[in-house]
């Protein structure tokens, strides 16, 4: 565990002072403020029938914060050690592949949460000048900050697998970012199938990313979403994970 928690602050460290931490954070935080700005012109003057995070949920700028900062986060996790030469130093020092696999991760995870704390600062200052607390209750701020961090995991284990096999941060990133956006097309599927009651419209509404964000923003949390995140975050963490032990 020592070990693990000084790779962890290592990784940590290496996101708050670098300029690529800011630039990402001043990214997020633009499209976050577009995209509340969005909302408030949207809803000026109108009593709104869903809660603010399904509001939120709705401008495409949502899935723009997703998209872009996973790659943008995870492409120097493993590509910049290699092209530095970083890389070979660490795994010749006592230390397991799933220690640094699980520090780069959970790193890349804390910073990717830490961009959306602005976001219900927002929402909790706007949620002053709506009269029914039910737009903004904890149940719907907990299963739409559930969602973001869930879908945020995948992601961030598609972009740790995409950088382990390069030593580019330009090439892990948009390796990342092809498969990133080949998942979030898929959840358009769903939509074009003619027959909605065969088995290929079930496979494709479990995968579809709307349909599981769709529930998390209500302050919905079903076993299948769950189910389907953590699998496919185990998946991409262990393909990264072999990859690093077979070429420690």
């Amino acid at each position: 565990m020592r070990v693990f928690l000084t790779l962890f602050k290592r990784e940590v460290g290496l996101f708050l002072s670098t300029l690529s931490g800011y630039v990402i954070l001043s990214m997020v935080l633009f499209l976050i403020g577009m995209s509340l700005l969005t909302v408030i012109l949207a809803y000026n003057g109108r009593a709104m029938d869903a809660p603010l995070t399904e509001a939120f949920y709705s401008t495409p700028f949502f899935w723009f914060i997703v998209l872009l900062a996973c790659p943008a986060i995870t492409m120097r996790s493993f590509a910049h050690e290699k092209s530095t030469g970083t890389y070979e130093s660490l795994m010749t020092t006592p230390v397991t592949p799933l220690q640094v696999l699980g520090s780069k991760f959970m790193s890349c995870w804390l910073f990717y949460g830490l961009l959306w704390v602005p976001l219900w600062l927002m929402m909790i200052w706007l949620g002053r000048f709506f009269n029914d607390p039910g737009y903004l209750d904890a149940g719907i701020i907990a299963g739409t900050s559930l969602g973001v961090m869930l879908v945020g995991a995948l992601f961030l284990s598609i972009g740790c697998l995409a950088s382990v096999l390069t030593q580019s941060q330009l090439i892990a990133a948009m390796m990342a970012l092809t498969l990133e956006m080949a998942l979030f097309m898929l959840s358009f599927v769903i939509y074009l199938l003619p027959d909605q009651s065969g088995w290929q419209a079930a496979l494709f509404e479990h995968i579809s990313l709307f349909n599981h964000m769709s529930d998390f923003v209500r302050g919905i949390v079903d076993g299948r979403h769950l189910a389907f995140y953590l699998c496919a975050t185990a998946l991409s963490l262990f393909a990264t994970w072999r990859w690093v032990e077979s070429h420690k």
